[in-house]
Parts: structure tokens; C-alpha cells; sequence
């Protein structure tokens, strides 16, 4: 097989890349191990109550639905909670740069598992949200009236202070328990993120930013966590 090469490179450039190649490949087979001792993980604690839930998509706001219904057909499900407040002005932009993403890669995930995004603000808010966004496929609840966001950490001491995390819950033998959950801070799901993973493919880089580049402001969480001493 011929080496690859691209119109007008310098052997420079070849060389250089080739090596690059060698770390790209070796940062595949440990994304590929760390996922595979993540499935091999004991299962977590059993679900602490089957959580009262409330839809938040178009033709159904408002109407209950049990933590244990979102699961579907399916025996695993993969819960974000993204943060937006009950008084939050508008949601998180990096939370929402995430469903942006997660919001067209639902129906691929939703063969193998079921995938829904949860918030804190009444399902009205997130409804309208969700509208303003254009997000038409993942399933959307509001957990304004359940305890869900303060047991699995997703908030801090009060309903505004939500954080960003992703947990997966399994069913096994009648019974829902905790799989995984994101524990890092940061960009937590990262290697999941399209806007930071794109710009690393760029000569530029990531730009030195908190937040990715949006058509609106959160003064809730400039006032509340980006400025906050």
C-alpha cells in the first residue's frame, strides 16, 4: 500500500504527521479500555424512589411520568440534567451546546438504550426552550417536583445551583440501579461534546473560553457562577 500523501506536503509535514498518527492511535485504544472498564463496573445503589417526573416536549407538558417509565423498551437509560434553574433568565449556552448535539444523536443512541434530558425548571420553561432551539427528538422531563437533581448530586444547595451531569441507570431483575455518573468536573463529557472536539481538529485550537460561542447570554450564570468569587 502506497503512503498517504496530500497535494504539495513537505516531507516535513509528512513526518510530523505520521507521528501524530502513532498518538492518535494510542489515545483511541484508551478511550476503547477506559470504556471497557467502565462496563465491567459492579452495579451501584438501587434507585432511591422511582422519582415523580414531569414531560416537558410539545402535545404532552406538564403530565407525570415515573423515573422507571423513561426507560421504554430499553434496560438502560442515560439521564443529563443540564443546568436551568427555576429563576434562571435562560439555561446554561455549554449545557445547551451539549443537547444541540444530544438532540440529533437520539434516534442512533434510542436503538440501544433510551436517552432523555432533565432540568430543573417547571417543564413550561424548558418546553419553550427546547422550541426556541429546535430540539425535536430527545425526550425532555422537569424534575421541579421531585428530589431527583439534590440525591444524584446534580444540584448544589438549592434548586438554581444546578450542575452539569450525565448518569445511566440499569435495569436488573425487576429493579433499577445506578450504573455510572459523571464525576469530573469541567468538561465532563467531553469526548461527547462536538463544538470542543471539532475545534481541536483546527490549527487554532479551542478558544481560550468558558463557554462555547452563543446567540444568547445566561445572567443567571454569569452572575451566579462564572463571576462568582
Amino acid at each position: 500500500m502506497s503512503e498517504l500523501r496530500y497535494p504539495n506536503e513537505s516531507r516535513e509535514y509528512r513526518d510530523s504527521r505520521d507521528a501524530l498518527l502513532k498518538d492518535e492511535q494510542e489515545l483511541v485504544e484508551k478511550v476503547k479500555s477506559v470504556a471497557e472498564k467502565r462496563r465491567n463496573l459492579p452495579l451501584g445503589g438501587e434507585l432511591k424512589e422511582d422519582y415523580a417526573l414531569l414531560w416537558a416536549n410539545d402535545g404532552k407538558v406538564g403530565k407525570s411520568v415515573k423515573l422507571s417509565e423513561l426507560f421504554a423498551d430499553k434496560n438502560t437509560l442515560l439521564l443529563y440534567s443540564f443546568m436551568y434553574g427555576p429563576n434562571w433568565d435562560n439555561p446554561c449556552p455549554s449545557c445547551t451546546s451539549l443537547v444541540d448535539g444530544f438532540d440529533r444523536s437520539w434516534y442512533q443512541v434510542n436503538q440501544n438504550a433510551a436517552f432523555v434530558a432533565i432540568a430543573k425548571a417547571p417543564a413550561e420553561k424548558i418546553n419553550a426552550w427546547a422550541t426556541q432551539r429546535g430540539w425535536s427528538q430527545i425526550p425532555l422531563v422537569s424534575g421541579s417536583e421531585s428530589n431527583y437533581q439534590a440525591d444524584y448530586k446534580c444540584q448544589r444547595d438549592s434548586d438554581d445551583m444546578q450542575l452539569p451531569v450525565m448518569h445511566v441507570f440499569k435495569k436488573k431483575d425487576g429493579k433499577i440501579f445506578h450504573f455510572w455518573g459523571t464525576e469530573l468536573s469541567g468538561n465532563h463529557v467531553d469526548t461527547v461534546w462536538p463544538y470542543w472536539n471539532l475545534m481541536d481538529f483546527t490549527p487554532e485550537g479551542r478558544p481560550d473560553i468558558l463557554t462555547p460561542p452563543q446567540n444568547f447570554r445566561s445572567e443567571f450564570l454569569e452572575k451566579n457562577y462564572l463571576n462568582k468569587e
